[in-house]
């Protein structure tokens, strides 16, 4: 009868080391899915970041340089070509700028 209880408290003590390393895996599994969580939000908002940094700076160099202001007279030249040219005509129609 006592060999029973032994064997008893054998499975009990195996019983919560079990719970217990069940338990640090689900913290550590919610460990490691907040960091990944953190590094995706980071990565995101860098990029959206450095994107629009860049956009800014592109404008501000197109702006100095005058290159803005000479593409709004060459788009406007080649719309008046195409009210006379139709290949010119589809070809802006195809890139949105007609």
């Amino acid at each position: 009868d006592k060999r029973f209880e032994q064997v008893d408290k054998r499975f009990e003590q195996v019983d919560r080391q079990f719970d217990r390393m069940m338990t640090f895996m689900w913290i550590l599994a919610a460990v490691f899915g907040g960091l990944v969580a953190s590094v995706i939000g980071f990565a995101l908002w860098d990029r959206r970041t450095t994107i629009r940094r860049a956009r800014e700076e592109t404008l501000e160099y197109l702006e100095r340089e005058g290159i803005g202001a000479e593409m709004r007279r060459l788009l406007a030249a080649m719309r008046d070509l195409a009210k006379e040219e139709p290949k010119i005509a589809r070809a802006l129609q195809k890139h949105h700028l007609l």
